[in-house]
């Protein structure tokens, strides 16, 4: 099968022998593929393409196994340069859809909403609302049925002035619960995060302890994201001090 030039981003990539690389990619119409760059550090044809994340670029591939091989590849849209902390925050983004998106599913949706997660992020826009609400995409695009407009007991609304239990398994309601089922949550919280109004602090930080909950019910492991920007905040406080 022969994949014509399609949008695409690298999401992780790594050496293979002494010449080649493989690619972890998300493309827009294929889901998350696999490819080997033959050459791709001698070939004079990739000359001028470092195979950056956080870059879109056009992808041409060949696929007869799990593994395709790119052959042709050009830059979408040139990014422009960012600063450290915002790229281990694209790498925490890039890992857990590496985690959690089965290949050769295809994703347009979400592929066009970590675009956009991108641009604002790289924009300077507030990573921490930036980050729930992908999270939250992520994880309702994949089915993984998180529920944050009704009670999921009643049938009711989400009141916004009320506090509810957010059962990991099912959703929100008034039935209590024990910390190792869920959390407590605020209506305010839910209502916002699924309406993508997130604004105070006190609420930013509810719905990522939320969606963290969410997450590692299905990332059951630690994440290397997660330690490189544990590293990169106490290097900076030590420079700063």
């Amino acid at each position: 099968m022969k994949i014509d030039l399609t949008p695409c981003y690298i999401l992780h990539h790594r050496n293979f022998s002494e010449s080649s690389l493989i690619l972890d990619v998300f493309s827009r119409n294929y889901g998350r593929i696999n490819l080997i760059v033959k050459g791709a550090k001698r070939n004079k044809k990739y000359y001028g393409i470092n195979f950056d994340l956080y870059q879109k670029y056009n992808l041409s591939w060949i696929s007869k196994s799990e593994l395709g091989t790119l052959i042709e590849i050009e830059i979408a849209v040139s990014k422009t340069s960012f600063n450290p902390k915002k790229a281990i925050i694209g790498f925490y983004i890039n890992e857990i859809i590496l985690k959690l998106l089965h290949k050769h599913e295809p994703h347009s949706e979400l592929f066009d909403t970590y675009e956009l997660t991108l641009n604002k992020l790289f924009a300077n826009k507030n990573e921490k609302i930036l980050l729930r609400y992908f999270e939250k995409q992520l994880l309702q695009s994949l089915g993984y049925g998180i529920s944050l407009d009704y009670d999921t007991k009643t049938g009711s609304l989400i009141d916004p002035s009320i506090d509810y239990y957010y059962k990991i398994e099912s959703g929100p309601s008034l039935d209590f619960i024990t910390p190792n089922e869920g959390m407590k949550i605020s209506g305010k919280t839910l209502f916002e995060l699924n309406n993508e109004t997130l604004s105070d602090n006190k609420n930013i930080n509810e719905a990522k302890d939320l969606l963290g909950m969410i997450l590692r019910k299905y990332i059951n492991q630690p994440l290397e994201s997660k330690k490189l920007y544990m590293s990169y905040t106490q290097i900076k406080n030590n420079l700063t001090n």
